[in-house]
């Protein structure tokens, strides 16, 4: 018998969304950005690639300053990490022992289920309610770090501000507060960090700014938090080319700003046609929504969608096994979907 750890044997692996080995799909599965980001951010690509013999910076400095001047803070309130993954990651290795708790709630990004179990941590899952909200401050006094997204996945809504606020006030552990969607939604929590000093704010750019093939996060906090954070960070965890244009594509932000209300606009549209079509549809502050039919199962559409070559995700959580969640695609992308689903539901 190898001599694998208990916690690690008995933990599912964490499932990510279907990809594909083809160009044949309309890929609306895994929340990517369907618009490529500038091409002036591939520029110096070359130079870079010339250096792969070398190290990168192992902390990410021209990254880090790049996102400061986005985020309105300073260099030292930053950690960068390879996706908003490793962020979590960090965070959990930094602040929990193997046996202490980790909070979060009971439908939510499903990662943080497993690489709590997987460190052995002790699991509080908080109940939503009727509608998917957190309905009341999420206190647990014995929780040494609380994951909170918002957006949530796979809802994709904001959580309540007040809520939040009470939460991190009780709060005795760290609070992180996951904010991979919220470029696309009208609120973030930044402000929270200058008002908590345990408060954690993760980013990406995997999906707002078209990179997730490049693997970028970073944690938002004190500096005193960020400093502890590091001695954890693996050495040289963003590799030169992550780096350089994780730092270019913050740059330019009119052209994301565009990109957003872009994705802003096609989600509102879907929305209205999805209901037009008899769906159960929540509204959504990210670049997904998730949807019911009421004229067939869900696991039955996803599987006819796959079969005509649209993929969109499907859960078997459930209190949403009767949804698919659909990523936010061009809108030639979503008017093929609009029309797949009009002829299935016209085959009824």
């Amino acid at each position: 018998m190898l001599p694998i750890r208990e916690c690690v044997r008995q933990t599912p692996g964490y499932v990510p969304g279907e990809q594909p080995q083809t160009t044949d799909y309309i890929k609306l599965n895994t929340n990517e950005n369907p618009y490529s980001p500038p091409q002036e951010i591939f520029e110096g690509l070359q130079q870079e690639l010339e250096k792969v013999r070398l190290y990168p910076d192992p902390v990410s400095t021209k990254l880090r300053k790049a996102a400061a001047q986005v985020f309105g803070v300073s260099p030292e309130n930053i950690l960068a990490g390879n996706g908003s993954d490793d962020i979590l990651n960090i965070a959990l290795r930094t602040f929990v022992n193997p046996g202490e708790t980790v909070a979060f709630l009971d439908l939510t990004y499903s990662l943080y289920d497993t690489i709590a179990r997987v460190h052995g941590s002790s699991i509080i899952e908080i109940s939503l309610n009727h509608n998917l909200e957190l309905d009341q401050p999420l206190i647990c006094s014995e929780a040494k770090l609380i994951f909170l997204a918002s957006p949530n996945p796979p809802v994709g809504k904001h959580l309540n501000r007040e809520y939040l606020e009470k939460t991190c006030e009780e709060a005795t552990g760290v609070v992180l507060i996951d904010e991979a969607y919220v470029d696309f939604s009208e609120d973030n929590h930044l402000d929270f960090i200058h008002k908590y000093d345990n408060v954690i704010i993760s980013r990406t750019m995997s999906k707002s700014y078209s990179l997730a093939g490049m693997r970028v996060g970073f944690a938002i906090a004190s500096p005193a938090i960020i400093e502890q954070m590091d001695k954890v960070r693996d050495s040289y965890n963003l590799d030169r080319l992550a780096q350089f244009l994780g730092a270019k594509a913050f740059e330019f932000q009119d052209y994301y700003q565009q990109i957003w209300q872009q994705v802003c606009q096609t989600r509102n549209r879907l929305i209205t046609s999805l209901r037009n079509l008899e769906f159960l549809v929540f509204d959504s502050d990210s670049n997904f929504v998730l949807a019911s039919p009421q004229w067939m199962t869900a696991l039955d559409l996803y599987t006819k969608l796959k079969e005509r070559k649209v993929l969109v995700r499907h859960f078997k959580h459930p209190l949403i096994n009767n949804y698919v969640r659909i990523t936010i695609g061009t809108n030639t992308q979503i008017d093929r979907l609009l029309e797949e689903i009009g002829n299935l539901k016209n085959d009824k």
